[in-house]
């Protein structure tokens, strides 16, 4: 049996989820999750549908909700999903000083106005692998600036992307992605494995196999597992797979969070 973890979930505290807090403590323990962390999306740019002025105010409610929650699991974990923390650092740092969280992930959600989730990023560019190469160029810029725990969905452009561009895979950005690798482990940012892109075009791990092995062929060691889930019916959907390839890859531990410190767990 696998000691499975969940370390990418929104509750309604984030502006496109609905499942409640309480809703995920339970279903955590009625499944038998080792650990969960909520990552509530924080965004700080003017376009987005919901800044951080959202959780920025409900942040004691969210607080005290979450230690109700961590009352029904109390393996239950405080964390935040930031959005470009490296264009808007003084809101970042602002927003996160004297406030407890057990782990901070990062993110690129937006690109010149665009999700690089959405159809209609991958219109703007040709030849596709531009959509890509923009991608990932601000991916660098964020592990660059690093002041976070791990960085989420490192291939997020693929989830839907696929559609658009089948062919992609780790050889044909080698060099950028190694770049990001690289800086990832120097830096002591672990890598998420997201399960979304199970859901999604991708129909794959975000990253893939392949990218996942690429980091720990260069020595990294922090992999984090994240469901992404929005909804109570995708909360911890794909972590068995996840955890299935972990053991056929030779992976024996999964990294946990608390009070931002990193933990190695045993996968079973």
């Amino acid at each position: 049996m696998y000691n499975l973890t969940d370390y990418h979930i929104h509750s309604n505290y984030s502006w496109d989820a609905g499942q409640t807090i309480n809703q995920i403590a339970r279903k955590a323990k009625e499944t038998g999750i080792k650990q969960a962390c909520l990552t509530e999306h924080v965004d700080f740019h003017r376009n987005h549908p919901q800044s951080f002025m959202y959780l920025d105010t409900l942040y004691e409610e969210w607080t005290k909700t979450f230690e109700n929650g961590k009352k029904i699991f109390p393996n239950l974990r405080k964390g935040i999903e930031v959005g470009e923390p490296y264009l808007h650092t003084g809101l970042y740092e602002k927003f996160i000083k004297g406030r407890k969280f057990d782990f901070i992930m990062a993110s690129v959600h937006w690109i010149d106005g665009y999700s690089p989730v959405s159809d209609n990023y991958f219109t703007k560019y040709a030849p596709l692998k531009d959509a890509y190469k923009l991608y990932f160029d601000e991916v660098f810029k964020l592990v660059t600036y690093g002041n976070f725990d791990a960085c989420a969905h490192l291939t997020l452009v693929h989830r839907n992307g696929k559609k658009f561009f089948p062919e992609f895979n780790y050889a044909m950005f080698k060099p950028e992605l190694d770049d990001i690798l690289k800086l990832m482990i120097s830096k002591k940012i672990g890598m998420e494995i997201n399960t979304s892109g199970l859901r999604f075009a991708a129909a794959d791990f975000v990253p893939d196999r392949e990218i996942i092995q690429a980091y720990l062929n260069f020595g990294g060691d922090r992999l984090v597992v994240g469901s992404d889930c929005h909804v109570i019916k995708d909360t911890f959907f794909g972590l068995e797979k996840a955890y299935k390839m972990f053991n056929e890859m030779g992976i024996k531990e999964i990294t946990v969070y608390e009070d931002r410190q990193p933990r190695k767990v045993a996968i079973k």
